[in-house]
């Protein structure tokens, strides 16, 4: 059985380590990386000139501008016209966060989001949990351990998180409006407490909740040596000017996957792809 043809159209090491993994059972070509970026038993898209491909997986975002495609890693630039020029409409395209120009540029094709996907995000909780750690770990004057630590949301990361942090004995309270999720705290071993509760005594604070928790009055509540980060995707739960007004430490720490685990988080795109492969039915092997 012939192998399927991948491209790797643009993108960071998350998508280097994706199309890596992807090479095992696939024909791999990048598009939009300098040659030192990579691997050196991988193919530049310049040397399949006739290909049309079965599979190109973007990145996350996959556009940096209206028609071009998110290429950090090379200086040129790279169309989306020119990807166009080597798919058919029998090509499955592969994203993360695709908006509608994205989905306008290939309508002609089936288009999937990998970041929407539940077991992508159940993955990158952990390396997400684990660089939110080590950020805190650089920010702190003191020890994880014994210190008081809050978690604002009990999701997938904020689960993740809390166990890590109760192995480096740190004393984790949680913030929830979900009585469901009070309850998995509760069931964890965790405190519980709710918004009106927080307080100066917390040495660090991780808010995973996506909605705005600490506004001015809430951030007034705090410690000025409290360390705060924000999990949350845009738009966040923090008000950072007024956060910076009062003299509060506060980072927003987004895309930690492809920062600080890029190789895990490379190979968790990857295995999201051959998921959604299978349920179509399709073979790469």
């Amino acid at each position: 059985m012939n192998k399927k043809s991948i491209l790797i159209a643009g993108g960071d090491l998350r998508q280097i380590y994706c199309g890596k993994y992807l090479a095992e059972k696939s024909d791999v070509y990048f598009a939009g990386f300098e040659n030192r970026y990579i691997p050196d038993n991988l193919k530049n898209f310049s040397e399949c000139k006739n290909c049309i491909f079965d599979s190109v997986i973007f990145s996350v975002p996959p556009l940096k501008e209206e028609k071009y495609i998110n290429t950090p890693f090379s200086e040129e630039l790279l169309s989306a016209d020119e990807i166009k020029s080597h798919i058919d409409k029998d090509t499955v395209i592969f994203c993360g966060k695709a908006d509608d120009k994205f989905r306008k540029l290939f309508n002609e094709n089936a288009v999937y989001d990998y970041m929407e996907r539940d077991e992508l995000n159940i993955l990158n909780a952990v390396p997400t949990a684990e660089g939110a750690v080590y950020i805190a770990l650089e920010e702190l004057p003191v020890t994880l351990s014994d210190s008081r630590v809050l978690i604002t949301g009990f999701g997938r990361i904020g689960k993740v998180l809390a166990e890590i942090l109760k192995g480096f004995g740190a004393d984790v309270t949680v913030m929830t409006k979900s009585f469901k999720s009070m309850a998995w705290a509760k069931a964890m071993n965790f405190k519980v407490c709710s918004k009106d509760d927080i307080d100066s005594s917390y040495n660090l604070i991780f808010n995973t909740a996506p909605v705005l928790i600490f506004d001015r009055e809430t951030l007034e509540k705090l410690g000025t040596e409290t360390i705060l980060i924000d999990l949350a995707s845009k738009p966040g739960g923090v008000d950072f000017k007024s956060a910076g007004e009062i003299g509060i430490k506060a980072i927003w720490a987004l895309g930690l996957p492809g920062k600080t685990a890029p190789v895990t988080a490379g190979e968790i795109i990857a295995e999201t792809v051959e998921n959604i492969i299978k349920e179509r039915g399709d073979r790469y092997d």
